[in-house]
């Protein structure tokens, strides 16, 4: 059973540790020049939103490890500005403040925080990028698709009767290819 906590469970979570190797394979697949045809442009339709995917699964994880963060970010300062700089024996509010901002264990916390927040607007910086790439296929294949529709072109009328009546459609004649026309005699 598949639920949401799994989803965002941070248990023995890094932000370091994250796997993006997925992410960085589709990325790999996009094309470098920008230069792309039609069969690249289907496939990488999918791959772009497989990957906007991708990078939305790990922002709401980052979220929430963010959020644990500034739990323990506060939770470090205080400690710090009422335990920890009485001991040391600061006594003014002004002291303690800063006391408090200077202790290793919320430096530490501080500096996890700034790596999620960067990590977080990396994956929002390349779930767009794969917007804007998917934006370009999509606009491609669009465009040639109706240039297909425009050239009188009909591919997906392969059932429709294209010449004569239904008798004429059994091919019978020897004289005929498999298309039904005339065979042509070439002189050798």
């Amino acid at each position: 059973m598949s639920s949401f906590l799994n989803k965002i469970d941070i248990t023995d979570f890094s932000v370091e540790k994250m796997d993006i190797s997925k992410i960085q394979a589709i990325e790999d697949k996009l094309p470098r020049s920008g230069v792309f045809d039609l069969n690249i442009a289907e496939v990488g339709l999918v791959l772009t939103l497989e990957a906007q995917n991708l990078c939305q699964d790990k922002i709401i994880k980052i979220d929430r490890y963010i959020g644990y963060l500034e739990g323990q970010k506060n939770k470090a300062w205080s400690k710090a500005a009422l335990v920890d700089a009485k001991t040391a024996g600061y006594k003014t509010a002004k002291d303690k403040e800063w006391y408090a901002q200077s202790d290793d264990d919320y430096v530490n916390v501080l500096n996890e925080v700034t790596l999620a927040k960067a990590t977080k607007k990396w994956l929002e910086n390349k779930a767009g990028y794969f917007s804007g790439w998917h934006y370009a296929f999509k606009t491609f294949l669009r465009r040639d698709y109706s240039i297909e529709n425009l050239s009188g072109v009909n591919f997906g009328a392969y059932n429709d009767i294209v010449w004569g009546d239904e008798a004429s459609q059994t091919i019978s004649d020897e004289s005929k290819d498999f298309c039904g026309n005339e065979e042509i005699e070439w002189d050798e």
